[in-house]
């Protein structure tokens, strides 16, 4: 499978997310509302787990990976993308999508969707959420 990587104004191995197919756009854009700043879909391989690094904690759903900055970074471990200016300056925000050629696009929108309920809400609100309107909202979906 061909995979194709987007970043903000594109690179010599990247392509510019101003180029991209109004879908595509779509799912950067959702990524960017709920603070990624790398989002990558997989062409085969799932993963379910949360990760937590020095710069980043991943969450991993399926074939869908999203990874967010952290808001407190050791100053001495600044990341950088194309500028010279550390992410949590100027270079906020989506800064690269993968997505292989197999996309589905609906499946993706959902699954960021389910991984922001699931980051954002407690166990008890998600419990409260199940008992007054009946159906969870999967993860898995």
């Amino acid at each position: 499978m061909s995979k194709t990587i987007y970043s903000r104004n594109g690179s010599a191995t990247t392509k510019s997310i101003d180029d991209a197919p109004a879908m595509i756009k779509t799912i950067w854009n959702r990524s960017h509302m709920f603070g990624f700043n790398i989002l990558r879909v997989r062409a085969d391989a799932e993963r379910f787990e949360k990760t937590t690094g020095k710069t980043f904690n991943g969450y991993h759903n399926g074939k869908v990976s999203g990874y967010r900055q952290k808001t407190k970074v050791n100053p001495n471990n600044a990341l950088y993308f194309a500028q010279k200016i550390p992410l949590t300056k100027t270079n906020k925000g989506m800064q690269i999508l993968e997505v292989h050629s197999n996309l589905d696009v609906q499946n993706t929108l959902d699954t960021i969707d389910a991984i922001q309920y699931y980051s954002e809400t407690s166990f008890f609100e998600r419990l409260w959420n199940r008992i007054r309107y009946g159906t969870p909202m999967s993860i898995t979906s």
